[in-house]
């Protein structure tokens, strides 16, 4: 039988694991954004109205391997009528939550 993904993991070095998750949290970023836009039933053009700018830049960010930063990302959020929560997990395993 195949070998699972954490079991695959944990006999990697962590310099590759930290790489592929820093890749995939990248990757994931970029779905959320498109996923965020469907789910308020916007398209591409009425996101790049509600900011001021045109469609290909609302393309822009949400193709994969853009690092956007927090201000345009809450600027893209509230353009679609939602709400920015950033939620931080310490080292300890407590989390504290920031309405931006």
């Amino acid at each position: 039988m195949g070998k699972t993904l954490n079991q695959i993991l944990r006999t990697e070095k962590p310099e590759v694991v930290r790489k592929a998750k820093e890749k995939a949290d990248t990757i994931l970023l970029n779905i959320h954004l498109n996923e965020i836009r469907g789910l308020m039933c916007k398209t591409q053009v009425e996101m790049a109205r509600a900011l001021g700018v045109k469609q290909p830049t609302i393309a822009g960010m949400e193709k994969p391997g853009q690092d956007l930063k927090l201000s345009t990302l809450k600027r893209y959020i509230e353009a679609a009528g939602g709400k920015v929560r950033l939620d931080i997990e310490l080292p300890d395993g407590k989390h504290h939550q920031i309405t931006l």
